[in-house]
């Protein structure tokens, strides 16, 4: 295994002093530097490129996640990873949304540091476990929210459920939005696809049930 170069960046001295030389004393790591805020941080990254960074939430002169942005653009094949005390949801999310490799409390063991760092330097996201599972959530419920906003009607599908409840063919749709009716039969498609719907009878009566429209007229499985 070649040697890790680690940049550290913590305000605190005598927390950075004593890591430094615990990680020292590891054969396959070395720090390389020590930085006591954000914009020292950066230009030490870009000049030195470390293979990782330990950067702790809260920097003075620039924020943990400017920094992590920066030093992401600047120096993408450099792995920025948080070592600190905050157990916030909010800090671990936005410095995982600002591009972090990892997430690691100051409290956590020697061993698991250094583990941590090799993972971190191949290119794995590591989060510290009483962490981990607040992240998963938090991915999880976007994951549904996204998924669910998938399958809310466009405007313009909107349009073509209320003319579908009216019976209107793909030519009368075309019509009505000033589109090529090949392009019409392709919406109505797409629609049914959307809403998982199996026919134009069916999304009638989801425009009614979803109170888009009150009005349903003969629709026909295949006007056209």
């Amino acid at each position: 295994m070649g040697q890790i170069k680690v940049l550290l960046v913590d305000d605190k001295e005598i927390f950075r002093e004593g890591l430094a030389r615990l990680l020292d004393e590891q054969e396959h790591i070395e720090v390389v530097c020590q930085c006591s805020n954000g914009n020292q941080a950066i230009e030490k990254v870009e000049e030195i490129k470390p293979h990782v960074v330990l950067m702790d939430t809260d920097i003075s002169e620039c924020s943990d996640i400017k920094a992590i942005r920066q030093m992401n653009e600047s120096s993408p094949e450099v792995k920025v990873a948080m070592l600190t005390d905050s157990k916030r949801e909010g800090d671990l999310f936005s410095a995982i949304e600002a591009g972090a490799m990892g997430y690691l409390l100051k409290d956590m063991k020697v061993g698991e540091l250094i583990e941590s760092i090799d993972l971190i330097e191949k290119g794995e996201v590591v989060i510290s476990p009483p962490l981990a599972g607040k992240l998963v959530r938090k991915f999880t419920s976007m994951r549904a929210k996204e998924a669910e906003a998938k399958d809310i009607p466009s405007e313009r599908e909107t349009e073509i459920l209320k003319l579908l409840a009216k019976g209107a063919t793909n030519k009368e749709i075309a019509e009505t939005l000033f589109i090529a009716e090949n392009t019409a039969k392709v919406h109505v498609r797409n629609l049914l696809e959307k809403l998982q719907l199996r026919n134009r009878q069916q999304a009638a009566a989801y425009a009614v049930q979803q109170g888009l429209t009150t009005e349903v007229t003969n629709v026909e499985e295949n006007p056209d």
